[in-house]
């Protein structure tokens, strides 16, 4: 994470917020970047952020391995899984689902990311 607000803005001149999301919804001051070298990632795990986020895949490909809430088990399906390739958005709410990420493909992995509400 960028605790550095002057940091963060520089970061921010590269990008603007998906245009998907709603005009109206805020970006949290911290942004992230994650890279990582092919058969790396995250383990399973649930974050503690106070948004849903969104990733943007810069470079490279990755899979996400999603579980869903506990409140949801008997509606949802199991266990899931998404490739997310270069230049694709996932848009996740990391502190209800459980997710895992694997880098896979044979080149570095850059994604960039922020919570919004």
């Amino acid at each position: 994470s960028n605790c550095d607000g002057e940091t963060a803005n520089v970061l921010r001149s590269h990008y603007k917020r998906p245009y998907f999301l709603p005009s109206d919804s805020e970006s949290s001051r911290i942004d992230w970047i994650f890279m990582g070298s092919p058969g790396y990632g995250a383990h399973m795990h649930i974050d503690n952020v106070g948004h849903p986020s969104w990733q943007a895949q810069l470079k490279g490909e990755k899979k996400w391995i999603l579980e869903p809430p506990l409140e949801c088990t008997d509606v949802c399906t199991d266990r899931m899984s998404v490739i997310v390739n270069t230049g694709d958005i996932i848009v996740l709410n990391t502190n209800k689902w459980f997710h895992q990420t694997v880098i896979m493909g044979d080149e570095l992995s850059v994604t960039i990311g922020s919570e919004y509400d």
